[in-house]
């Protein structure tokens, strides 16, 4: 019901806002601004946030490393995948198509994308709410009248608020990696009564995400995936900036300080789940931003138009083009993650390890059986898929890397 309402909602809301943002403009007025725009500034502005894309890119690997090592090519294609399903799909649907285009070039499990996506998305959220709050502490704003210097003592009441939100995440989200052992083992004793497949699915992205969570605890790891997150959103800012030196908008109308905080608030409409990478949302807020700063109206909505054309519209190209290229479809990459779920493959068989490596093959009845655990504690549980195997002995054969072979009641086990 819910997936059915969805486009009627969004088409609704993007109808709302764009109605909202043109309302009151004169739209001959709003080409003439755009026709006398200073093309140079917008080529710049156009390669800043080109770059954004590497980037991008460079720090999803960082992330991603202590899971898997894909290529910076698979990567940045993925990327550019990702934010063509953006714009076309919408926000939930780039959370899924961009971690399954990296998985199905590169050897990436999907659970690891998704983690890693997931935690890009936090660092994204807590930087420019950093940008956006710290930024409001310095921003002089020189208000014409009463009403809208408490309309800026509300903006910034709500800037320090999602600050302390996303600083209360990023604890929340290091207090899970620390005793991701303890919540992983509640929550697989307490979600028993799901169905396998979503069972399965379910703790193998919550164990990705402990895993992609350790840069919380890797000093140099942190250090790199957050100067690639400064250095990213300073290229978006300076973009910004380009832009409205563009349209003719001078520094002592509006300075860097404006520029941050005219992203802050388009960043905040572009959550607005509208499809067209939040066509209207977008356009009207910052738009409402940059007219609030004393933009003339219709400036500010040629400058927030071709804003959005430039974010936007170079992925979607380059997007499609990878997409055609490798074969692929949004729709095959939004149904591959329930097609493939590698830790649903494992029986509920287990048994429990010594120390070191252990892998084995060997059968019983009529079922082959195959274990492999890398780096197993001691006591720890190894998952075993099982397969007929037609004729098969019943025993089981399995060698141990450790002090001692192990014994199970089904066969027995070899010290090497």
């Amino acid at each position: 019901m819910m997936r059915r309402l969805k486009w009627p909602i969004s088409l609704t809301l993007a109808g709302l806002f764009i109605y909202w943002f043109l309302s009151k403009l004169d739209l001959r007025q709003v080409w003439a601004e755009a026709r006398h725009a200073r093309f140079s500034y917008l080529l710049l502005a156009l390669a800043l946030l080109m770059s954004t894309y590497v980037v991008r890119s460079l720090r999803w690997k960082q992330l991603l490393r202590p899971m898997a090592a894909p290529s910076l090519r698979g990567l940045l294609r993925a990327t550019m995948v990702g934010f063509a399903a953006l714009f076309l799909v919408g926000r939930a649907g780039e959370m899924i198509v961009r971690p399954m285009a990296l998985s199905s070039k590169e050897p990436v499990e999907p659970s690891a994308s998704y983690a890693s996506v997931m935690i890009e998305r936090v660092f994204d959220m807590v930087m420019v709410d950093l940008f956006f709050a710290v930024n409001l502490v310095f921003f002089q704003f020189n208000g014409a009248d009463a009403e809208s210097v408490r309309q800026f003592g509300l903006i910034r009441t709500a800037g320090f608020f999602l600050l302390a939100v996303a600083i209360a995440g990023i604890y929340g989200l290091s207090v899970f990696r620390n005793k991701r052992q303890g919540v992983l083992d509640f929550l697989d004793r307490k979600l028993r009564f799901l169905p396998r497949p979503v069972f399965n699915g379910v703790l193998g992205l919550l164990k990705q995400i402990s895993e992609g969570l350790a840069v919380l605890h890797d000093v140099k790891g942190l250090i790199v995936t957050v100067s690639y997150t400064v250095f990213m959103w300073m290229l978006v800012v300076s973009a910004y900036l380009l832009v409205l030196r563009g349209f003719g908008v001078s520094a002592s109308e509006i300075s860097v300080t404006g520029a941050v905080f005219v992203m802050g608030l388009s960043m905040i409409g572009s959550i607005v789940p509208a499809p067209g990478g939040s066509t209207g949302p977008f356009h009207a807020v910052t738009a409402a931003s940059l007219v609030f700063l004393g933009v003339e109206r219709n400036k500010a909505a040629s400058a927030a138009i071709v804003l959005h054309i430039l974010i936007f519209m170079p992925a979607l190209f380059i997007g499609l083009f990878f997409l055609i290229k490798d074969g692929l479809s949004f729709s095959s990459l939004m149904k591959k993650p329930h097609a493939r779920q590698p830790e649903a493959e494992a029986s509920e068989q287990t048994q429990p390890l010594d120390a070191g490596l252990a892998v084995g093959v060997g059968t019983v009845g009529n079922l082959q059986h195959e274990v492999q655990v890398e780096q197993a504690r001691p006591g720890a549980w190894a998952k075993s898929s099982l397969e007929a195997a037609p004729g098969a002995f019943p025993v089981i054969q399995t060698r141990a890397a450790g002090r001692d072979g192990f014994n199970t009641e089904s066969g027995e086990g070899e010290a090497v």
